[in-house]
């Protein structure tokens, strides 16, 4: 059995090599370092022991290739849309263009239950376990955005 390296000596060692992978399966630079740094923090939790330095490779190569996969699946689940992408695609005085502005001025709490619900398309409960809070409260959140957002829209509500 390997002695435990410390996750320096293992990022030292591994580092550039894991980059590669994620670069190659993620063609991101950013996914692609947020990756080798999970690789890195797996590497903590689990403590892993190895019988020899190949084993140790193949573990981390492994662990790479499995949380590229897991990143790539949650990507052709959930399609992400760049908000900057987002404001060139509508006219500057478009209806959708003063939504999405007056949306991200709104509080974070209201801005991320919104931003999973209606343009991620995330169910309540899914965004309850995202954020860890429970689903009256993502229900109570989703209510008060909408509010926020008439009211900054000045839209009058009837009833």
């Amino acid at each position: 059995m390997l002695e435990q390296a410390s996750v320096e000596e293992m990022f030292q060692k591994y580092g550039e090599m894991l980059y590669k992978i994620c670069i190659v399966m993620l063609e991101n630079t950013y996914d692609a370092e947020d990756t080798v740094q999970d690789v890195l923090i797996k590497y903590m939790t689990k403590k892993p022991l190895f019988e020899t330095y190949e084993h140790e490779k193949a573990w981390l190569i492994r662990v790479t290739i499995n949380l590229c996969k897991d990143k790539l699946r949650f990507y052709k689940q959930h399609p992400y849309i760049n908000i900057e992408t987002i404001k060139t695609t509508y006219p500057e005085d478009s209806i959708d263009n003063q939504i999405l502005a007056i949306l991200l001025e709104l509080p974070s709490k209201y801005k991320e239950v919104l931003l999973l619900y209606y343009v991620e398309g995330y169910k309540c409960f899914e965004i309850s376990k995202i954020l860890k809070i429970t689903e009256s409260t993502v229900k109570k959140r989703l209510e008060r955005g909408r509010k926020l957002l008439k009211k900054k829209l000045g839209v009058n509500e009837c009833g």
